[in-house]
């Protein structure tokens, strides 16, 4: 089964599971040798780490749920783009983004619905800004 199909797959569990409103059940999409989880909920402003705390969320929105729109997949990536810019190309530019999308299954197939890109905050944007100022022969 190819990466995709495989992807595909899990996206499909997961909808599968939203749309039942058993969120519950989402604990089986993770990696059991998973300890330390990560998951941000896009209503609550902290990021959750730990089982101890993804759980209560779930169980707590299995109890809130009356109804949840199937065909919808979510997805968070980090994007790195590199590029020149008309006027400015002896200044290539290069930047790390997150991407939070939401894909709404179509008769043409999964599109986009919802796309937000972000910078990563200022603390991982300045440390990959010292990093990048590193003299190369340093490394050596």
């Amino acid at each position: 089964m190819t990466l995709e199909a495989q992807c595909r797959e899990l996206l499909e569990r997961f909808e599968d599971l939203w749309s039942r409103r058993k969120p519950t059940q989402l604990r089986e999409l993770w990696d059991p040798a998973e300890d330390n989880p990560f998951y941000i909920a896009e209503e609550i402003a902290d990021p959750m780490y730990g089982w101890d705390t993804i759980l209560p969320y779930w169980r707590e929105a299995e109890q809130l749920l009356l109804k949840f729109t199937p065909g919808l997949a979510a997805m968070k990536f980090i994007m790195h783009w590199s590029g020149l810019l008309r006027g400015m190309e002896q200044m290539p530019l290069g930047l790390d983004v997150r991407v939070s999308a939401l894909l709404r299954r179509t008769e043409a197939g999964w599109r986009f619905c919802h796309y937000v890109e972000s910078p990563l905050g200022p603390f991982p944007y300045l440390q990959a800004s010292y990093r990048a100022n590193v003299d190369p022969d340093f490394l050596d």
